[in-house]
């Protein structure tokens, strides 16, 4: 595990962690930490070290965590609508994991 993380991916890991929680309530370890990975490709980051980031990120929060891996980071209700008639951020469905090669 590396603790020399650049600031934009803490900033980007609190920023979805965050919206995740006030969108759904709950936070999806496994698929936030992919979403973030993803946002943050050239640093080359393993996805387990950005799970851990996001777990502590959720557990300062107070969030509900759920760790699926088939989600899409997001756990939302029926129609995908937020509360005030917001739609939901649209969820990044990936058939494989994404690469830089």
């Amino acid at each position: 595990m590396r603790y020399d993380y650049s600031m934009r991916l803490r900033d980007d890991v609190n920023s979805v962690v965050e919206r995740a929680f006030k969108t759904a309530g709950i936070v999806n370890i496994t698929g936030t930490a992919e979403r973030v990975r993803i946002m943050n490709l050239a640093e080359n980051v393993a996805l387990e070290d950005i799970e851990y980031l996001v777990l502590r990120a959720a557990q300062l929060l107070g969030a509900a965590i759920e760790f699926d891996t088939m989600s899409s980071g997001l756990a939302l209700s029926g129609n995908g609508i937020v509360e005030g008639g917001e739609p939901a951020i649209s969820p990044l469905i990936l058939s494989q994991p994404a690469s830089i090669q």
